[in-house]
């Protein structure tokens, strides 16, 4: 296949694109961006990677313009709720405490979006091992809510808490949450996409107690 290089520089960094004259990739390739680093180092972004921190962003937005509210900071069951009717798993709006979340789909095998329903309790999974099974089964898992019986603060211990991830890539956990958070040193602000290992998204919330995840496929 014949390609055109394109060079661009921007700041201290050079973007090399190759993009095909006369044949367009197959269906399952990626679009593909390589990052050539000023210290020689070179790192791969996928078109992928662009999507999913996109639809983070995008249905944080359509959520906080629909509930009309600056925050969902102590209101993790109405984030998540909003998110699944936006991304059409629900085709009306569920809420719940975070300690509610996962007992209301475990038992279903469908959702009203036509969602197929998997659920990993944790009488069975830790979050890890959840979360691993999920990318055994689905190299490429999308729509996974997390549900925790109990969280950190004073009303997560009472209430528990739920969130949401958009996607699993290569061991890489795509997801966001009601409240700002540090996860490997960097600061995110409420709603913002938020990319770690699986390994350190389980570390992340290792002093939560665990009901279960759902995937939803």
């Amino acid at each position: 296949m014949k390609a055109l290089m394109r060079f661009a520089v921007v700041g201290a960094t050079a973007l090399f694109l190759l993009s095909p004259l006369a044949e367009k990739p197959a269906a399952a390739e990626a679009r593909v961006t390589y990052v050539f680093e000023s210290n020689g180092e070179s790192a791969k972004l996928t078109e992928t990677d662009e999507q999913l921190t996109e639809q983070i962003r995008s249905t944080y937005k359509k959520a906080k313009k629909t509930a009309n509210r600056k925050s969902f900071k102590g209101k993790c069951g109405y984030y998540v709720g909003l998110q699944l009717l936006k991304l059409g798993i629900n085709t009306k709006y569920v809420g719940s405490n975070g300690n509610r979340a996962f007992d209301i789909y475990k038992d279903k095998t469908e959702t009203s979006g036509g969602y197929e329903i998997t659920a990993y309790s944790a009488k069975k999974y830790t979050l890890r091992e959840a979360i691993e099974a999920i990318e055994r089964n689905d190299p490429h898992a999308r729509n996974i809510l997390v549900g925790f019986e109990k969280g950190t603060s004073k009303a997560g211990k009472k209430y528990g808490h739920v969130m949401f991830i958009h996607g699993i890539e290569d061991g890489m956990v795509y997801f966001s949450d009601s409240y700002a958070q540090t996860v490997d040193g960097k600061r995110y602000k409420e709603g913002e996409p938020i990319v770690c290992s699986i390994e350190t998204f389980a570390q992340r919330y290792k002093k939560y107690k665990l009901d279960g995840v759902i995937h939803f496929h």
